[in-house]
């Protein structure tokens, strides 16, 4: 048993998730084209997402975080380690994330819902590019809340760890944009390409970075 063989045991259609219907496909099909999630049109209006929203605030927000840790008399060597730690830190939360939660193997219609909802539409339907970056009614919440958490882990370093974070996920968002887009011009651009479309249409329970393979090769996942 595991994520791609889901609908063996379930099957696809309206299914409940709390107070509302998820409109679930079958997620080891990728097929072309796109379809609503929520019969609802706000509802599926925050589901979609566009590259331009978490540039607009990641990117500024990040280089204000790192700015302030300068300006409050951090050294730039310090500054400049800690960012980079945080760029780490979040490669392998993308890697944790994508692989435990987004591909967690369901076991009731809930759970199918929830993982149709935050991910399964994109393996049902990955040239949807209402889903190719995640929707900033999302993910705004979430990052005040990790910011919160490196504030009382870290201290002082969070400001410049975070930068490092947040441009991080950013990076993530955007490459994962432009991967769907179509063709890269350099050849890491090109690898990362094939990479990642390997995970949608060969082998969708390896290859869960899209950033780096870095945690697939330390994870034996590649």
């Amino acid at each position: 048993m595991n994520w791609i063989t889901t609908f063996t045991r379930f099957s696809p259609g309206p299914t409940p998730f709390g107070p509302v219907d998820v409109r679930v496909e079958d997620w080891s099909r990728p097929r072309a084209g796109q379809a609503p999630m929520f019969d609802h049109p706000i509802l599926e209006r925050v589901t979609c997402g566009h590259p331009g929203f978490p540039l607009a605030v990641y990117f500024p927000a990040g280089l204000w975080l790192v700015w302030h840790a300068w300006r409050g008399g951090m050294s730039t060597s310090t500054v400049a380690a800690v960012y980079l730690g945080g760029l780490l830190a979040w490669t392998l939360l993308e890697y944790v994330t994508h692989r435990i939660s987004f591909h967690h193997v369901p076991t009731t219609s809930g759970q199918v819902a929830y993982g149709y909802l935050v991910h399964g539409v994109h393996h049902a339907y990955p040239d949807d590019s209402r889903r190719w970056v995640i929707p900033i009614a999302f993910s705004l919440p979430l990052a005040l809340v990790l910011f919160w958490l490196f504030t009382l882990a870290l201290g002082q370093y969070a400001f410049p760890a975070y930068g490092g974070f947040i441009h991080g996920y950013l990076t993530y968002d955007v490459l994962h944009y432009a991967i769907h887009r179509g063709h890269l011009p350099t050849r890491l651009g090109r690898f990362l390409r094939q990479y990642h479309l390997a995970h949608h249409f060969a082998s969708p329970d390896r290859h869960y970075g899209v950033s780096s393979p870095l945690w697939d090769v330390v994870f034996r996942t590649k």
